[in-house]
């Protein structure tokens, strides 16, 4: 598998955690509008969304250095002279 398609399925991977996210927010609120109770619940949990963005961030950032550090060692050095 290239690195490209690794970095590509690294994308789609995260992008799918995020909307995951999303999806949970938007589920809270539906069940709270629909049940009248407003915007409270959703301000109530958001320390729970912000630390599932941060950790899914954080693992993205993560992995993504890990990936691209891989990448370089993999390249040969076209930098150096040989005599």
């Amino acid at each position: 598998m290239s690195y490209a398609s690794k970095r590509k399925s690294l994308y789609r991977r995260f992008a799918i955690g995020y909307l995951g996210i999303l999806g949970m927010i938007l589920v809270a609120l539906t069940f709270s509008v629909a049940q009248g109770a407003g915007w409270k619940p959703i301000i109530v949990g958001a320390p729970v969304y912000v630390t599932f963005l941060v950790a899914v961030t954080y693992q993205f950032i993560k992995e993504l250095r890990s990936l691209r550090q891989k990448e370089q060692e993999a390249e040969p050095s076209g930098g150096e002279e040989r005599q």
